[in-house]
């Protein structure tokens, strides 16, 4: 009769040890995976001649829109500087922390930010899901550019219906098809592409051709009326 509470708890520290070196296996890869993470973008950020900062906190609340502004302990690292094609861009982790005790979350977010050399109303473009759809048929927020196919694959957001239609009925549109999953968004004076979780070295190097083909397609007479017009209202 002894021996059975003695050969339960015998295996329930076991399981407790066997929890234990697991946690502690997992905490040392993670370690691991973030330290040849961040000698990956030094790395790249040698190789094409941009600047690498662990962190910058003048970044935290630079731009507009989720995530920025949003929770507590905001944080903005592992940041490459530098230009792509001539155009001024920053890339960088965007860490913040919602709820509080036992309920409290850690957030983080990619976020990769092209220069536009001017500054230009909002647009928030990115492919429509189920709900998106069902929500904007009762807010009337999407905007339709008159591209049935586009319409109906993509969600498009601006307080500028004229500006929206104007950059979206032009090539960016065949850039787009290529990329359908990426959601992208003009804010100020910059273009956005933002996810949840961490970019690898080689997907800030696909994000930036991929924007940068973006702006390249957006109508010259679009770049001239905003630089006539001068800032806009975000």
């Amino acid at each position: 009769m002894v021996a059975l509470p003695l050969l339960v708890l015998a295996l329930f520290g076991l399981v407790l040890v066997t929890l234990i070196v697991l946690l502690v296996l997992a905490a040392v890869a993670g370690s691991k995976r973030a330290a040849a993470r961040r000698q990956g973008l030094a790395g790249l950020a040698h190789q094409r001649e941009w600047e690498y900062r662990p962190p910058d906190p003048g970044l935290v609340d630079r731009f507009d829109g989720a995530p920025f502004g949003r929770g507590r302990a905001r944080q903005a690292v592992n940041v490459l500087v530098g230009r792509h094609d001539g155009r001024p861009f920053t890339a960088f982790d965007h860490h913040h922390t919602t709820g509080s005790g036992d309920s409290s979350s850690r957030h983080t977010h990619s976020v990769l930010a092209l220069d536009l050399g001017v500054h230009a109303p909002s647009l928030a473009v990115g492919p429509t899901t189920t709900m998106r759809r069902w929500v904007d048929s009762l807010t009337g927020r999407d905007i339709e550019i008159g591209d049935p196919a586009f319409d109906a694959f993509f969600t498009v957001h601006s307080p500028a219906p004229d500006f929206a239609v104007d950059v979206l009925l032009s090539d960016v549109r065949e850039v787009m098809q290529h990329h359908p999953d990426v959601a992208w968004r003009i804010t100020g004076d910059s273009l956005h592409v933002i996810r949840p979780g961490e970019h690898s070295p080689a997907e800030v190097d696909a994000k930036l051709h991929l924007m940068d083909a973006l702006l390249d397609r957006i109508p010259e007479r679009v770049w001239e009326r905003l630089r006539a017009d001068g800032p806009h209202q975000r």
